[in-house]
């Protein structure tokens, strides 16, 4: 299950953070995106590799991330006419990772593509 916990207006572009959860209420973890512009150098890879997952290690020559980057292209839960990119913290090594630090991890991308 997944819920929106935040939404924020960064720069220009949309952050977005989800808790997401097992039904059984066994296991929560976060999601976090942020939108991509069509200027971005990323942008037309993202677009050109949105499908195929093998090619996300690529991102990581423009965006330096502390938390991977996990997601890349539509995203169904926020909408499918913009691009993203995004991580995951499920594995059990991000397991103390909080909203705040996902926020500021998201900010730190936004950051780094207004550099460009």
């Amino acid at each position: 299950m997944s819920t929106l916990a935040l939404k924020q207006d960064y720069h220009g572009r949309n952050i977005y953070i989800f808790r997401e959860k097992f039904p059984d209420n066994s296991k929560q973890w976060w999601t976090g995106y942020v939108q991509l512009r069509p200027t971005d150098s990323i942008y037309s890879l993202v677009k050109q590799n949105q499908n195929q997952f093998d090619n996300f290690y690529k991102i990581e020559e423009y965006v330096n991330a502390f938390l991977p980057i996990t997601a890349a292209g539509k995203e169904e839960k926020i909408n499918d006419i913009d691009l993203f990119i995004g991580f995951d913290t499920a594995e059990p090594f991000l397991a103390d990772t909080t909203l705040n630090d996902c926020k500021k991890e998201l900010m730190s991308w936004v950051n780094q593509l207004e550099k460009e």
